[in-house]
């Protein structure tokens, strides 16, 4: 195998790896079964489900192509600049996608899913370099409302109230009629 094939695959190795150890542990989830209604498990593995057959996809696309016309991640760092339009690349906003990501991880236990998700989605927004202040607001409330309405009334997924009294923006958005 070419050592630029090895490179271009190796990603797509490891999240599939990485899937199937996330789909064993959320197959582990503890708790009393009622009928009619899905466990905890279900959601998170249906999502890595997803993640495993984007890698799988990848990983067939790219063995089957030879890596040809096959771009991705590690090869946008591998590619000689344009002498006519070079692309500018953005190394340090990556890298605070990627915090603020943890950021949230780390948050949303004490904010809740609510506030956390409002605040995450503005966030990513401006570190991202996006300055329609409007916008950013705008269309981090409503994802939140669609997420929120997804999770909470339709799927009925648990997720994280928050502590207090960041707590209460949760009980507020169930008070809300028509949500």
């Amino acid at each position: 195998m070419q050592n630029s094939l090895v490179r271009s695959i190796l990603p797509y190795v490891v999240g599939l790896a990485i899937a199937i150890a996330l789909y064993i542990a959320a197959g582990q989830f503890e708790y009393s079964a009622r009928e009619g209604q899905l466990g905890p498990g279900a959601w998170p593995r249906l999502a890595i489900l997803l993640l495993g057959a984007s890698c799988l996809f990848e990983l067939g696309r790219r063995l089957i192509a030879g890596n040809r016309d096959a771009t991705g991640f590690i090869e946008v760092f591998d590619r000689e600049p344009d002498a006519e339009a070079p692309e500018p690349v953005y190394p340090k906003l990556l890298i605070g996608g990627v915090v603020l990501m943890g950021v949230y991880a780390v948050a949303v236990p004490f904010l809740g899913f609510i506030l956390g998700t409002f605040l995450f989605l503005a966030a990513f927004m401006y570190v991202g370099r996006f300055r329609d202040h409007r916008v950013i607001w705008g269309a981090s409330f409503a994802v939140t409302v669609l997420c929120g309405v997804l999770f909470l009334r339709i799927a009925y997924v648990s997720l994280p109230r928050g502590i207090a009294p960041f707590d209460r923006i949760t009980d507020v958005f169930f008070l809300i009629p028509g949500i």
